[in-house]
Parts: structure tokens; sequence; C-alpha cells
């Protein structure tokens, strides 16, 4: 009698086994697709990084008088360096500072009134924002 239940007992261990074999082969597969860890990326003190300033627009009039500059808006101005009261920037093509400047809510179109805060801007100068 043991010798027929042994008998019977053969084909599940079999099955069993196969069932092992594949799950032991799927787990494998799995572990292989994932992509290798890629160490942190160190940046040396030399390289070059992108400025935080973005460019807003350039002067196109100033009124010392009255302590105004209008600048024209670049095309990809961000629309959080409009917002009234933002300090922007002005500076020569060789990136010299030329004044600072407030933006101040008269914005229509492309267009946009700031107030002197300090220097001497000049028609043709460059305005930035210092992103946060």
């Amino acid at each position: 009698m043991s010798a027929g239940l042994i008998g019977k007992m053969k084909p599940a261990a079999h099955l069993l086994a196969l069932v092992a074999a594949i799950s032991f082969c799927g787990a494998c597969a799995n572990r292989a697709a994932k992509p290798p860890v890629k160490p942190a990326t160190v940046i040396g003190a030399d390289a070059l990084l992108p400025s935080p300033r973005l460019i807003v627009g350039r002067i196109i009039a100033v009124d010392r008088e009255q302590g105004f500059a209008i600048l024209e808006l670049a095309p990809d101005a961000p629309a959080s360096a409009l917002a009234d009261g933002n300090e922007l920037i002005a500076r020569t093509a060789d990136l010299r500072e030329t004044a600072r400047l407030r933006a101040s809510r008269y914005l229509r179109g492309r267009t946009l009134g700031t107030k002197i805060l300090t220097g001497q801007p000049a028609p043709g100068d460059e305005v930035v924002w210092l992103a946060p």
C-alpha cells in the first residue's frame, strides 16, 4: 500500500518542483530588469551653472526727473517677475549693473513701468530678475 501512495505522490512532487522553478526564474527575471543605481553626480567647483537671473526685457525709455523707466518685456518674461514691488536689475551688455528698479502695477501689453531705486539706467539696458 505504501508503494501505491509513493507512486501517486511523484506527479505531485514533479508539479511542485516545476512551480518552484518557474517562480524562481520569474524572480530572477524581475531582478535583472531593474536598471542599475547610478552614483550621485558631484559638480566640480569650476563647473558652469545656469544663472539664477531671468531676463525680463530691455529698457526703452527713461525719465530721470520722475524716476521712472519703461521696459519692453521679453516674450518669455516670467510672470512672477512682473508683480508690483519686485526688484529688478538693469545691466549693460557686458553685465555691469547700471540700476536697481522696482516693478510697478503699470503693465500694458508688452510694456512695464518701473521706479528707479538706484543707479542710472539707459535705453537698451537688459533687465533681469533674481529668481527666488
